[in-house]
């Protein structure tokens, strides 16, 4: 009887603590939201996580309540001379970085005729420039990592064209252009660099501040998932861009918006 020849297909791995544990991690606003949910998974699996922020007590207690891998560093990202600290105080934990989240943003909500220049530059100091400065920053411990992995965290407002985000849009769409440039000039030294671009994330400030309960009804007609999103769909997604199981992707945008129609 002949034996017919089955062909065996790898699987990579699945993102695991083996991916994680030991190495060192760089996440740009990790004090709440999205980066908090973040640095605790990464604590979670073994890495070492250096976060900033601007308020030193917040961060101090989101350190202490994750443990002694979660390092807490105030920076202002606003300043370039303050971000490049950070990094350089990051990078001297063990003389590498494995892997870097940019993720600090701020999202006002300001009309496009009552916008104002400082308006506009106080965007792209917050929600762009760092991206540049950081990640640059960070290369040459980048150069000697394990991961060599960067996740940006852009938005999917922009695609949609939502109002009054006119000047936020501006700002977290050149996020979408520095990514792939950024992947293709690092490819060759291997970097990979990945943009997560969420749609409208319940956490807690937001809840608390901008979507209101007709919001929320509203957000969830729109998707074609029936479910309000959270910090923990978009942490395993980021986690995924990270990991080994990535090894092939970079360059790409990743939207993670519970299928939300374009109206």
């Amino acid at each position: 009887m002949k034996r017919t020849r089955r062909t065996v297909t790898r699987t990579p791995p699945l993102p695991a603590a083996a991916d994680f544990a030991g190495r060192v991690a760089v996440v740009t606003g990790g004090s709440d939201g999205l980066g908090r949910d973040l640095v605790a998974a990464l604590v979670a699996l073994g890495a070492e996580v250096f976060f900033c922020g601007k308020t030193r007590a917040k961060g101090l207690a989101v350190a202490e309540a994750l443990g002694p891998r979660a390092h807490f560093i105030t920076a202002d990202l606003r300043r370039p001379s303050a971000a490049r600290a950070f990094v350089k105080q990051a990078a001297a934990f063990n003389g590498r970085i494995d892997f870097l989240v940019n993720n600090a943003a701020i999202d006002p909500r300001i009309e496009f005729a009552r916008a104002t220049v400082a308006d506009f530059d106080q965007l792209i100091a917050v929600n762009l420039r760092p991206f540049f400065v950081v990640a640059q920053a960070a290369l040459p411990a980048l150069r000697r990592g394990t991961g060599r992995a960067i996740v940006n965290v852009a938005t999917t407002n922009y695609l949609l064209g939502l109002a009054p985000f006119t000047l936020y849009n501006a700002s977290k769409s050149g996020i979408i252009g520095f990514t792939r440039s950024l992947a293709r000039e690092l490819g060759p030294r291997g970097i990979r660099v990945n943009t997560v671009s969420p749609g409208w994330i319940m956490t807690e400030k937001q809840r608390r501040e901008h979507a209101s309960p007709r919001d929320r009804v509203e957000l969830v007609q729109a998707q074609a998932l029936k479910f309000l999103l959270t910090a923990e769909h978009v942490t395993p997604l980021t986690l995924f861009l990270l990991s080994r199981s990535a090894a092939g992707i970079t360059g790409q945008n990743v939207v993670v918006d519970g299928g939300k129609f374009m109206q």
